[in-house]
């Protein structure tokens, strides 16, 4: 089971979504052999001995969910909303395995960008581009973009850029007016959603990862790619300059340190990880 959150403003809502079994598994007794089953589009049932629970959520996405359906519920009203000048972030959390980087990114080993199975991050850069150009369409000369993107990566309680392999440990920072930022982070500017993806793959391949006895690509570290998406217009002589982020993240898994049979430094890193977690 994988939970996704979503923020705007100040409210947070909480998705999950159901990852069907692994091939080759076997339930003893048909769609009874798992672990819950899903009631209606908010509710779930958890089969927990000695009885049974019920949880709500903002959404539930049972295991025939499509990806974009996922997308149109969690991160369609967030991308919309960036657009008139909110922050927004979208974040994947659950157990290793559990289906956050399919959900976020899609299949791996794929042309993610194209591929029928994106995730939510590519299909949200597609929605963002589309807005920008029928806004531009609609204003005319009156107004314009200018949409730059960062990506880093927390390890070790280490900040590390993605977009520049051979920089030390950043550090953070927060202003007056710029708010919380990553000092000498790389920003880099994006004219389509093409090119947002390339930066994403390039950052990727930068990312560090460790095998755990649950995932051999068990990511360790949390990754946030950042879109600041600022937009210009002049009206009466006055130029208005509205700004705002879209923070798309993958973040490490949440799997109990028994499961993954972990030790030494590692499992000092999964506590890290749990620590960060609950800051």
């Amino acid at each position: 089971m994988l939970f996704v959150f979503s923020t705007e403003g100040d409210a947070i809502k909480v998705y999950v979504r159901v990852r069907p079994p692994s091939e080759g598994t076997v339930l003893a007794d048909g769609d009874h052999g798992l672990c819950l089953s899903v009631l209606s589009s908010n509710t779930i049932r958890l089969h927990s001995k000695p009885e049974p629970k019920i949880f709500t959520f903002d959404d539930v996405a049972d295991m025939d969910t499509t990806q974009e359906s996922v997308f149109s519920s969690v991160a369609k009203n967030i991308v919309e909303s960036c657009m008139n000048g909110y922050n927004g972030t979208i974040f994947a959390y659950g157990q290793t395995g559990s289906g956050k980087t399919f959900t976020m990114m899609g299949p791996p080993d794929s042309d993610n960008f194209t591929h029928n199975l994106r995730g939510v991050i590519p299909r949200s850069f597609e929605y963002l581009f589309f807005l920008i150009e029928r806004e531009k369409e609609k204003a005319g000369t009156g107004k314009s973009f200018l949409c730059k993107c960062s990506f880093i990566e927390i390890y070790n309680e280490q900040i590390f850029d993605l977009l520049d392999s051979a920089s030390a440990g950043l550090f953070l920072r927060e202003h007056i007016t710029k708010g919380v930022f990553v000092v000498g982070a790389v920003e880099q500017v994006l004219t389509s959603a093409a090119e947002a993806y390339q930066v994403l793959t390039m950052g990727w391949r930068n990312r560090r990862v460790a095998s755990t006895s649950m995932n051999r690509e068990s990511s360790r570290s949390h990754a946030v790619f950042t879109i600041t998406v600022e937009s210009m217009e002049k009206n009466n002589e006055v130029m208005n300059i509205r700004s705002s982020q879209l923070n798309l993240v993958d973040l490490a898994g949440s799997e109990r340190q028994k499961d993954t049979h972990t030790e030494g430094v590692r499992l000092k890193v999964s506590g890290e990880i749990l620590q960060f977690l609950f800051c």
